[in-house]
């Protein structure tokens, strides 16, 4: 195999590669990339580490067309450092890879094109497409309340859920819940019929790549959904993962549908007052758990504050309310992921009981059909 690229353009790829590049791994062809140099001036570089993978068709000079799987993280160095100029990469019949740039040549040592995995059909009868604005938007609105270890495999992703022209997201950790719902011109492409409403989880490592992986380049996403697999298409790359295979939790009635307080305010200025906190909650001087932080809702104030064995905070933020007053104790940054992903300046704040979550709405109706909720469940205050 010989083939010449650009090496802005190469660089690109195999950076975005990397994503699904296996490290410390018994199979050594899955921490490489795998090149197939096609006779039509095309390679197709595709990463797996059996969890997901990418695959991107670049344009390339072929004189040789191959297939052979070059280790990633060295090959990402030595192109990072080629000089600017195009990079052929030439592999000898013993696997000999020989990577040149300008005067610069390296050498390493190759693995045949058959020691790669077989990925799964990049293809799906269920499928719709999205803007990817729209995507990225919803799953970075998410993200920080997915699990990371949960017993419960379905928590450690996203349930996305189509219904009727809406996307919904929602993911949960057992201590927050966040839902994203939007009205989206989705593009139903599946081939048969009852198939416009869908619901699938993805993994929090799948999430967390497809948002680096969108650019302002693309505009729309097609999605496929295999029984086991989910296809993200781009406009010339690929991102596919497995699944989780597990039904999600009852969202819905975990949610308070009842409320003895109501709070409407500013969002900005009670994120002001919750960081300005947070240098006191998140103190872990002489080795102290992190303090929580204390919300009093009362008259037309919440008081925030906070203690330390390092020291204290008090501040107030005006507010708007109806119903009981209420003292409820917080872990800080819950607290603060939830306001900040919430964007509209105007909140709405549900509450019951110091032993009930929290809920964060938007305060009034949105023009693009957008809807959000955050839940925050409390701690016990000492």
């Amino acid at each position: 195999m010989k083939v010449t690229f650009e090496k802005t353009v190469l660089e690109d790829v195999i950076n975005d590669a990397m994503c699904a590049v296996s490290e410390k791994n018994t199979i050594p062809a899955i921490e490489g990339i795998y090149f197939n140099a096609e006779e039509s001036g095309k390679c197709v570089m595709t990463s797996f580490d059996t969890e997901k993978g990418f695959q991107s068709t670049v344009e390339c000079t072929t004189e040789r067309p191959g297939r052979y799987v070059i280790n990633a993280s060295k090959l990402s160095k030595i192109v990072k450092l080629m000089p600017d100029s195009d990079v052929t990469i030439n592999v000898s019949e013993n696997k000999l890879a020989t990577i040149t740039g300008g005067r610069a040549k390296f050498e390493l040592h190759a693995l045949s094109g058959d020691d790669f995995p077989s990925i799964p059909m990049l293809s799906g009868e269920t499928g719709f497409k999205i803007e990817a604005s729209v995507l990225k938007k919803l799953i970075s609105q998410v993200f920080f309340a997915v699990a990371v270890n949960d017993q419960r495999p379905m928590l450690c992703g996203a349930y996305f859920e189509i219904l009727e022209g809406k996307l919904r997201v929602v993911s949960c950790d057992g201590n927050r819940l966040a839902l994203r719902e939007k009205d989206c011109s989705i593009e139903n492409i599946s081939t048969e019929e009852g198939e416009e409403n869908v619901s699938f989880i993805v993994p929090g490592k799948a999430l967390s790549q497809i948002m680096k992986l969108i650019t302002d380049k693309e505009d729309i996403v097609t999605i496929y959904l295999t029984r086991k697999h989910v296809i993200f298409k781009f406009e010339n790359k690929v991102f596919f993962s497995r699944l989780i295979d597990s039904k999600y939790i009852d969202y819905e009635r975990v949610i308070p549908k009842t409320a003895k307080t109501v709070v409407r305010g500013s969002r900005t200025s009670i994120i002001s007052a919750l960081e300005r906190a947070s240098l006191v909650t998140e103190d872990r001087a002489l080795g102290q758990a992190k303090s929580c932080v204390k919300c009093e809702f009362t008259g037309d104030v919440i008081r925030v504050s906070s203690s330390s064995v390092t020291g204290s905070v008090y501040d107030e933020v005006a507010i708007d309310m109806e119903g009981d007053d209420l003292l409820i104790g917080f872990n800080c940054r819950y607290l603060i992921d939830a306001f900040r992903s919430a964007d509209s300046e105007n909140v709405k704040i549900t509450l019951n009981n110091p032993l009930m979550s929290i809920i964060i709405e938007p305060d009034g109706e949105s023009e693009d059909g957008e809807k959000y909720l955050y839940m925050v469940s409390p701690v016990k205050m000492n």
